[in-house]
């Protein structure tokens, strides 16, 4: 069983009609997304007009998957509505995830891993296929690889779940250095194979340039797993205090689930072969591991995770700053991407 509970710090001239807000607009729709409605008390239990009060509200969800079900839905436009109406009423709101202490969520932090470093230029790209395109782009570009000049590595697979990416599939390309990438799309093999191909065949092509913010190797010999590669964007108005504690959030993430074998968080930039028609992505968070089971259950599961980390993605959270609107591309790798580019600091 997990416990919500929401901190909403009020006037105490608006405590009543915040109350029949969430009784007449919230408490039933919740419950049926798995957020049944348990109490209401209030701080300090006088209401008085020279300070607001604090009301808390109780909640509980069913497990896990319950919870995930929950957040699920927690996007549409009646939910985001809602909240807009509780933030003309309060002061300020914040949500909590409480569990038994002896619960998973009290596990022991992992030990770091040692600096590493990045070497050479990459980028990252999801292309999205036209409908019936999909078979057609993938030969296109894997046929044309072999003759970019300067091309030191390139992988390029299918996404698992499409329906949660920016594409169908992920391609990701290192070379020595950015100038490298330049003479590499000034070549016959791009402008003759890869550039038509993707005119011809992507709706869209979120093509992205990288700098390494934080990264970290567990497995610099893996092969056969499976790759996720995450494309996030700030909300319009936050500050680079929020974006470097986002930041600084995500790469604390591998030192609690250890299935995340290897690891690069990097800020984004548009490539001149980016071609999509969405506000710029800010950040590219890229993680491996052994196999899909690792990225959809103890990932998913692990309390750092959803109790955590989503609250940046969460408008029910109260901290949110992070928009609803990314990608979670995840796809079959052959040996490790981020190996290839990530060493050893000093190696």
């Amino acid at each position: 069983m997990i416990t919500v509970q929401d901190h909403l710090i009020v006037p105490a001239a608006n405590l009543a009609a915040l109350r029949r807000l969430f009784a007449t607009q919230y408490q039933d729709a919740a419950a049926a997304r798995g957020l049944v409605f348990r109490s209401a008390q209030v701080s300090p239990p006088v209401l008085t007009a020279e300070r607001p009060v604090s009301l808390w509200l109780q909640w509980e969800v069913a497990d896990v998957g319950a919870w995930w079900a929950m957040r699920a839905q927690s996007s549409t436009p009646q939910v985001l509505a809602f909240w807009a109406e509780v933030d003309a009423l309060v002061d300020s709101r914040e949500r909590h995830y409480l569990q038994d202490c002896d619960s998973q969520a009290l596990a022991p932090v992992l030990p770091a891993e040692g600096p590493v470093a990045t070497r050479g230029y990459r980028e990252t790209a999801q292309l999205q296929a036209k409908e019936g395109q999909l078979d057609a782009l993938e030969s296109a570009v894997q046929d044309a690889v072999a003759a970019l000049p300067g091309l030191k590595a390139s992988a390029l697979s299918c996404n698992f779940a499409p329906e949660y990416a920016a594409g169908h599939l992920t391609w990701d390309l290192q070379y020595a250095d950015e100038n490298a990438a330049r003479l590499a799309r000034q070549s016959d093999a791009w402008q003759q194979q890869i550039a038509p191909a993707l005119a011809d065949h992507c709706e869209a092509v979120h093509a992205l340039a990288m700098e390494t913010v934080g990264a970290g190797l567990r497995d610099a010999g893996m092969t056969g797993g499976v790759k996720r590669t995450a494309f996030f964007r700030l909300l319009p108005g936050e500050d680079d205090e929020t974006a470097a504690r986002f930041e600084r959030d995500l790469l604390a993430m591998p030192l609690h689930i250890g299935e995340i074998r290897n690891w690069c968080l990097s800020r984004a930039r548009a490539t001149d072969w980016h071609r999509a028609d969405v506000p710029a992505w800010t950040w590219v968070w890229e993680q491996e591991f052994n196999n899909l089971d690792g990225l959809t259950g103890p990932y998913m599961a692990h309390p750092h995770h959803w109790a955590y980390i989503d609250r940046w993605f969460d408008p029910e959270s109260g901290a949110q700053a992070i928009d609803l609107h990314l990608s979670h591309a995840f796809c079959a790798l052959g040996d490790s991407v981020l190996a290839a580019e990530l060493v050893p600091a000093g190696g």
